[in-house]
C-alpha cells in the first residue's frame, strides 16, 4: 500500500531517466549543462589540422557512465515506489542526494570561473532532495 503521495517519486524518476538520456545521447551538450568544460582534444599535427582552425574539445567516455548512474537512480525511485516501499524510497533517495553535493564540489574546483556558478544549482538540488527525504521520513507518514 503507497501511503505517500506516489508522483513527486515517479517525477523525479523520470527526470533523472531523462537527464541520464541526455548524457548518452548529447554528450558534448552534458557537459555545459553540468557545468564542466570539454576534455581537451587529442593534439594534431599541423598537417592534418583542417583549414587551421583549432581542435574543440571532446567528451570523455566517463560522460556516459554519468548518463547511466543517473538512468538507473530514477529507475531504482521508480520500481522501489511502483512496489510501495516507501521507507525505501526515502533512504534511496536521501543518500543519492549525496551525488548533487559531490558534483557541485567537483564543479567548484574543476569546472573553471566560467562554470563555477553552476555548482550552486547542484548543491541546491543537494538541499532539495535531502531535504525531501528528511520530510518524508520524519513527517510524511502522516500521509
Amino acid at each position: 500500500m503507497i501511503s505517500r503521495p506516489a508522483i513527486t517519486t515517479y517525477f523525479l524518476g523520470a527526470g533523472s531517466i531523462a537527464l541520464g538520456l541526455h548524457c548518452i545521447l548529447r554528450p558534448k551538450q552534458e557537459y555545459a549543462r553540468f557545468g564542466l568544460p570539454l576534455e581537451p582534444a587529442p593534439r594534431r599535427s599541423s598537417k592534418t589540422q583542417k583549414h587551421g582552425i583549432p581542435d574543440e574539445g571532446q567528451p570523455s567516455p566517463l560522460i556516459h557512465v554519468k548518463g547511466i548512474r543517473e538512468a538507473t537512480y530514477g529507475l531504482a525511485l521508480i520500481v522501489l515506489q511502483y512496489l510501495g516501499h516507501d521507507d525505501a524510497v526515502t533512504a534511496f533517495n536521501g543518500i543519492i542526494s549525496l551525488a548533487g553535493l559531490g558534483d557541485g564540489l567537483v564543479i567548484w574546483f574543476y569546472g573553471g570561473n566560467k562554470y563555477r556558478k553552476k555548482a550552486y544549482g547542484h548543491v541546491a538540488a543537494f538541499v532539495a532532495l535531502s531535504g525531501w527525504s528528511l520530510w518524508r521520513a520524519f513527517y510524511g507518514r502522516r500521509w
